[in-house]
């Protein structure tokens, strides 16, 4: 049986070797060539995509980019691949403890070996969001929310570029993808939901976790209380916002699923080929997994208990988050 699969592997290297650039292409996206105007094929696999993080928003993307025939990306992420990971990002065991944008690009070729893509095993960084951004299209941001500071720089210098960008959310079971079109329309930096004098009281609070002043769960703590994004409450699963609720207040891990990180991409990619073909798109764009499957579906009234729950939760979070800023001041 070995020396069959090893018979058919060579068989199918053989058949690879054989095609030119242009015919592996071509066989690539044959099956989608139908349901995408070729013209827009064409212009998506030469959009130059820069995916910072490659985490559970980010590795997904890229790898159904370049299945869809994106060509050119570039992946940025200074974190190593965990056993954890590997339920909801498409990495395999022998990659555990490698970094995870290299690893993104070995995976990326071992789907077309011809793309002209990179990765950048530092990740998106404040020194040089400048000239990565600079020189994208399409800018996907999937970087770890402790990394505030590096967002905002991401979306000012973005901003700045006129460069649209794409902002991953899995929720539980929902998918949600925010796109700032600042290529477009007039706007600050996330609409102004962060700035300068968030960011450096930010930096105030990371450095005194660093020190030892405040615990991680204070940190995240003020993370999540800093910054929500756009996520609207009544949008929110309501898995979501019962494992908020029940959460321990020392717990610090970030729950996903894994089905959830496949459904993002699918939108992702779906929003940038719309965006390639000068459309107009969704600011939000959101798909709850779990209701679409269930036969029958939370009212708005029976969640609210739920969200009060959720709010007080929330407002209890503020309270602890001004006497750690107190605390360091």
């Amino acid at each position: 049986m070995i020396e069959k699969n090893e018979q058919k592997r060579e068989r199918k290297d053989l058949q690879i070797d054989s095609l030119t650039r242009e015919e592996y292409y071509n066989e690539l996206i044959v099956s989608s060539e139908r349901f995408v105007d070729p013209v827009i094929q064409e212009k998506f696999r030469n959009t130059n995509l820069l995916i910072a993080g490659v985490g559970s928003v980010g590795n997904p993307i890229a790898m159904m980019a370049v299945r869809s025939g994106a060509e050119q990306i570039t992946v940025m992420d200074p974190d190593s691949v965990e056993v954890s990971n590997l339920s909801r990002q498409q990495y395999s065991v022998s990659q555990v403890g490698q970094n995870k944008a290299d690893m993104t690009l070995q995976n990326m070729l071992e789907v077309n070996p011809y793309i002209h893509s990179k990765s950048e095993p530092l990740g998106m960084t404040l020194e040089n969001a400048n000239e990565y951004v600079r020189n994208a299209d399409i800018v996907v941001d999937g970087i770890d929310i402790r990394s505030l500071d590096v967002i905002y720089e991401l979306h000012k210098k973005a901003c700045e570029f006129k460069k649209p960008v794409l902002v991953g959310y899995d929720l539980a079971g929902t998918a949600m993808v925010a796109v700032y079109r600042y290529d477009k329309d007039r706007m600050t930096p996330l609409k102004g939901e962060l700035n300068e004098e968030k960011i450096e009281e930010f930096k105030g609070v990371r450095d005194a976790y660093r020190d030892g002043l405040v615990t991680e769960a204070e940190f995240l703590n003020y993370v999540y209380d800093a910054f929500t994004g756009p996520i609207n409450p009544f949008k929110v699963p309501v898995e979501q916002l019962q494992e908020l609720v029940e959460r321990d207040d020392e717990d610090n891990r970030t729950y996903q699923l894994g089905t959830t990180s496949a459904v993002l991409s699918s939108l992702m990619v779906e929003t940038m080929r719309r965006i390639v073909a000068d459309e107009r798109v969704k600011d939000i764009v959101i798909v709850d997994i779990p209701s679409e499957v269930r036969r029958t579906n939370p009212s708005v009234i029976s969640r609210i208990p739920l969200l009060l729950r959720t709010l007080m939760r929330v407002k209890a979070r503020g309270l602890k988050v001004k006497d750690v800023i107190n605390k360091i001041r």
